[in-house]
């Protein structure tokens, strides 16, 4: 009889050693044990004279006498037990495969603790992102636009310090300036004398449009995207990255939203 221990809660080593043994013991071919060869008995009279016959009761009981030209008896051999067989391998195997049950409640509270953590990083990430309000820099800021229709293309920008940005009039239409240099960040204002930007930090100066002119500066000054409006609140035209676009006559006011920067083109 062969006795299976029970199973614990993880596969040990006597467990895989188990295992690899049965499926070896499967898989090697068991020979049957080789039949003795019987053995001839000798003539009568040949090996020398006949022994004396032991005394009664020494040695143990009588032995039935072998009758001449038998054979003798064969060797009886100890019995090995039996080989393993493919289903108590099989069987074996399946038993160690099965989920038990706290296995499956170990699953459970693991699942369940990752989706929390998940859930509880998503929403904490959600509610840490900015969130300006209307007017506020980051959002979306209103302006008029009816000091932009009576200026002429080449009035001097409007600077709108909430929003941190210009808006000049220029032939091709009015476009958003960010109020940063493109070199390291410096606050630049316009120059009415030299009809252009300058920035006071190292000297790089711009087109009203924003376009680099000289300077060590990378590249033309940032954009926002704005959208033009009527009196009603429809949407006249829309600046999707910032490009300059015409002043319809019955534009209303421009939306610049802040939250949304063009890079300029570079110019190397």
């Amino acid at each position: 009889m062969r006795k299976v221990e029970g199973r614990g809660h993880f596969i040990t080593l006597n467990d895989l050693i188990r295992l690899c043994e049965d499926i070896m013991a499967e898989e090697t071919p068991t020979t049957p044990d080789p039949k003795p060869i019987p053995k001839a008995a000798p003539p009568p009279g040949a090996g020398g004279p006949p022994k004396a016959a032991a005394p009664p009761g020494a040695g143990g009981p009588p032995r039935a006498a072998v009758p001449p030209g038998s054979a003798a008896p064969a060797a009886v051999k100890p019995t090995s037990p039996p080989a393993a067989t493919k289903g108590d391998s099989a069987s074996y195997a399946t038993e160690l495969s099965v989920v038990t049950r706290r296995e499956f409640l170990n699953y459970v509270w693991a699942g369940s603790m990752a989706l929390l953590l998940a859930g509880t990083g998503g929403i904490s990430f959600y509610f840490a992102l900015p969130r300006p309000r209307l007017g506020e820099f980051g959002g979306v800021i209103p302006v008029s636009a009816d000091e932009f229709r009576k200026s002429a293309t080449d009035a001097a920008p409007i600077a709108n310090n909430v929003g941190k940005f210009w808006i000049s009039n220029t032939e091709k239409g009015i476009v958003a300036l960010y109020k940063v240099c493109t070199h390291l960040g410096c606050i630049y204002p316009w120059s009415a004398s030299a009809n252009r930007f300058q920035c006071p930090c190292h000297g790089s100066q711009f087109h009203m449009d924003g376009t680099y002119i000289a300077g060590p500066a990378p590249r033309n000054l940032d954009r926002f995207m704005f959208e033009i409006f009527d009196a009603s609140g429809a949407s006249l035209s829309k600046s999707e990255n910032g490009d300059p676009i015409p002043l319809p006559d019955n534009a209303a006011s421009i939306k610049v939203d802040t939250g949304k920067k063009t890079q300029g083109k570079g110019h190397f």
